[in-house]
């Protein structure tokens, strides 16, 4: 069964409250209308006058014999009787009927005696004393308002909900969860919302396969160079021995640029293992006190040719947290020599490591020229490099930091780059601590 368009749903919808509030005040009105213009029916009408006055007809005489009792008895066993509200009013007064009130007939009686001529009072009511419709409040306007308020919320949450999901999964997508899908409570709904979550999800699913096989690729193309670059390096060794001091420069030269070309190979089989299979292994407990001690010496090493220093400020106690050891290290040591490279001879690296609350904060400084505010937030993209001191002079491949923002984000973590104040850029690195497991 095909199910109403959203523009139908929207339209009826709206149409159904406005029709559901007119009627609700249609009906209060008519209420009141009834109210104000009842009027009881003529034959009950002659029928209590015909009976008030056959009970003055039996008074008369012992109202002429002055035996009040007697009159006092008739009355009372007539109201008995016929249900009839009676009362006899002294001679010249009239009784206050209640011709006005809803649902009650009431007539007046003369009984004339040789002395005086008395009232017979008589009411009866239709609806035992209550009135037949409730008296008009103000708060009764208050409930077309309100079944037409509820109506509408039920209609709006009906089509927000659906876009508010579409938009958290569009987020999701947007940050880099790459199986983020509306889901069957948009897709199932049979309109207009449907059909966009469908185009969400098949959009979505294209991206993917699309980033899939590009990681696949870049990784098989990776690993197949690996095989000829290993060969090429065998054959420089082997041309070196024996040949001029001028041949051997220039294979010293094609040697550097088959590591560098080896290291950028190795990057990029870090980083697409780091996109294919985000969440292996992330169960392992890591010593992250250990780690960083471990990078801190390494830096330092690395750096002692050219002069760098690198300082490190760590907290004093084992910190733990969950997650693959090897994919850690290769995050923190990427920034660490990223920071290295773009330090000067002589300059100092500085790393602090602390607890924020739930999360172990790692924040990187170098003493470079920094990078400029626009573009702090590209430089995690993979091959994306500067054109000031940290381009490829500098020995980098433009992969180290998406490196380190893959590996952070698969533990649940975030890395962000800022400028210091007087020089400078600081990388922070943020993991939660005690992490629970993730299984894929």
């Amino acid at each position: 069964m095909k199910r109403l368009s959203l523009f139908w749903k929207v339209y009826l919808g709206f149409l159904l409250a406005l029709f559901l509030s007119l009627a609700v005040n249609e009906i209060f009105f008519t209420i009141e209308k009834s109210r104000q213009t009842f009027q009881p029916p003529e034959e009950l009408l002659r029928l209590l006058t015909w009976s008030a006055e056959s009970i003055a007809e039996d008074i008369r005489r012992p109202l002429e014999r002055g035996d009040e009792e007697v009159v006092r008895s008739l009355l009372a066993h007539a109201e008995t009787a016929s249900g009839v509200e009676l009362s006899l009013l002294p001679p010249g007064e009239r009784a206050e009927t209640a011709r006005n009130r809803p649902g009650v007939v009431a007539v007046d009686i003369p009984v004339a005696t040789s002395g005086a001529t008395y009232g017979l009072a008589a009411e009866f009511s239709l609806f035992r004393g209550r009135p037949p419709f409730p008296p008009r409040h103000w708060w009764m306007f208050l409930i077309p308002m309100g079944i037409g308020a509820l109506l509408c919320l039920v209609l709006v949450r009906h089509i927000v909900a659906p876009i508010l999901a579409l938009r958290e999964a569009a987020v999701r997508l947007g940050g880099g969860d790459l199986k983020a899908r509306a889901g069957e409570s948009v897709t199932l709904r049979g309109d207009h919302i449907a059909d966009l979550g469908k185009a969400f999800d098949g959009m979505a699913e294209r991206i993917q396969e699309l980033l899939t096989s590009q990681q696949r690729l870049m990784g098989d193309i990776s690993h197949e160079l690996r095989s000829p670059l290993q060969r090429l390096d065998v054959a420089l060794t082997l041309a070196r021995k024996g040949c001029s001091p001028d041949a051997a420069e220039f294979l010293d030269r094609a040697g550097r640029d088959a590591e560098r070309m080896n290291e950028m190979v190795g990057q990029i089989l870090a980083l697409s293992h780091a996109e294919l299979y985000p969440r292996e292994s992330l169960d392992a407990p890591v010593d992250l006190r250990r780690l960083l001690e471990e990078i801190a010496e390494d830096a330092r090493f690395e750096g002692a040719d050219e002069g760098k220093e690198a300082l490190a400020s760590i907290i004093p106690r084992t910190i733990e947290i969950h997650g693959d050891e090897q994919l850690l290290r290769s995050a923190v040591e990427n920034v660490v020599r990223n920071a290295l490279r773009a330090t000067p001879s002589g300059g100092t690296v500085e790393m602090r490591a602390e607890i924020r609350g739930e999360e172990i904060v790692l924040a990187v400084r170098d003493q470079g020229p920094g990078v400029p505010d626009e573009e702090l937030k590209r430089i995690f993209r993979p091959f994306y490099r500067l054109d000031a001191s940290r381009d490829r002079k500098s020995g980098g491949t433009g992969l180290g930091l998406a490196i380190a923002e893959r590996a952070v984000r698969c533990h649940g973590g975030m890395i962000v780059a800022r400028n210091a104040p007087f020089g400078g850029l600081i990388v922070e690195i943020a993991l939660p601590l005690h992490r629970a497991p993730e299984r894929p």
